[in-house]
């Protein structure tokens, strides 16, 4: 096994990526293992985790779930409940990480006896479209947890599946990532993120094709100020998918810091302006336009403007006539002119010899 094969397993190994990501991410870097699990430990937490109890207290059912949901594509990533007439399910303490508490969960019903026509009923209710659209409401990311609401919901849906007139609830919620989700042993029964093999020589393979078009294929978003040109640059609205325009990275967080110095918009301490291609522009709800762009395998980069602006492209940038240095205005002569200049100077000067004598 190659080095550079060997450093892909553990990147995989050690952050949940898929072995297609984690060989982009290498190559991306420079094959720099540190630099890439720097990227991926970056990635915004926006998937909520979920672990809840509860008791019917007049049916005597006890249970437990774990269930991961996904704000920004909106879907269930993972599902595991146990319920059983066991009360010793009530000893598994939702405080504890998730990882522990799903673990826990897994042992549980691998272990011991529950009721399966109730776990699938629940499942079933748990991941429709109709119980996600109310999840939407109360879960959000970078708002507060609407717990009181949150509380009624999932109740509703015991009293769904349970004949029973008292349910209690109790749940704590955690935020985590896709590859944090995925880092777990019975992720791979799951099937919560899938990948294929990519052998290290396919890097460059994988590294030449165009800018990713979907938005939800992004890690990391910076934010940049574009590079603006009012006489040669190109009109915001002009701009297509796979132009390339000039940017600063403006953008103050430690990972946009380490990002800068490895795309080479760092000199000495100095954010310097960098090539970035585009791969979407829209009209926003302000009248702006929003760009977004794209440095590497998942790193966009981001900036609203008036639609009005011009912005410096490659293309603009080549164009531009190189410029006259300081203080040379005179043009230049040509040699014979001058030469003949000087061959009348002489035939003048013979012929006033002449006369002279």
């Amino acid at each position: 096994m190659s080095s550079n094969e060997e450093m892909i397993m553990e990147l995989v190994e050690s952050t949940g990526c898929d072995r297609t990501l984690a060989g982009m991410l290498l190559k991306f870097t420079g094959w720099d293992l540190d630099g890439a699990r720097r990227i991926i430990e970056a990635v915004p937490k926006d998937i909520f985790a979920l672990k809840m109890k509860f008791i019917t207290q007049i049916t005597g059912f006890y249970g437990a779930l774990f269930m991961s949901y996904d704000d920004k594509k909106r879907e269930i990533k993972r599902f595991i409940a146990v319920i059983t007439d066991d009360k010793e399910i009530g000893r598994i303490d939702i405080e504890k990480h998730w990882t522990v508490f799903e673990e826990e969960l897994y042992n549980h019903a691998r272990l011991r006896k529950i009721d399966g026509l109730k776990v699938d009923q629940l499942k079933k209710r748990m991941v429709s479209e109709e119980f996600i659209s109310k999840l939407t409401n109360v879960l959000k990311v970078g708002r507060p947890v609407k717990s009181e609401l949150l509380n009624n919901i999932l109740v509703d849906e015991m009293y769904n599946i349970f004949a029973d007139t008292n349910i209690a609830v109790k749940f704590s919620i955690e935020m985590t990532d896709a590859f944090e989700l995925n880092r777990g042993k019975e992720a791979a029964q799951i099937g919560d993120i899938t990948g294929e093999d990519l052998k290290p020589e396919e890097v460059d393979e994988e590294m030449e094709k165009e800018p990713v078009e979907r938005m939800e294929k992004s890690l990391i978003v910076l934010a940049v100020d574009p590079v603006l040109s009012p006489v040669s640059g190109m009109s915001v609205q002009e701009l297509e998918f796979g132009d390339e325009i000039q940017v600063r990275i403006s953008d103050e967080r430690e990972i946009a810091d380490y990002l800068a110095e490895l795309l080479g918009a760092k000199v000495d301490s100095i954010r310097v302006p960098i090539y970035t291609k585009i791969i979407e522009v829209k009209e926003l709800e302000t009248g702006d336009m929003g760009v977004f762009t794209q440095f590497g395998p998942g790193i966009l980069g981001m900036f609203k403007v008036p639609e009005d602006v011009k912005v410096a492209t490659r293309e603009s940038i080549e164009e531009e006539p190189a410029p006259v240095e300081k203080g040379r205005k005179r043009k230049e002569v040509n040699p014979l002119i001058v030469v003949g200049g000087i061959v009348v100077v002489l035939m003048i000067f013979i012929a006033l010899v002449l006369i002279s004598r």
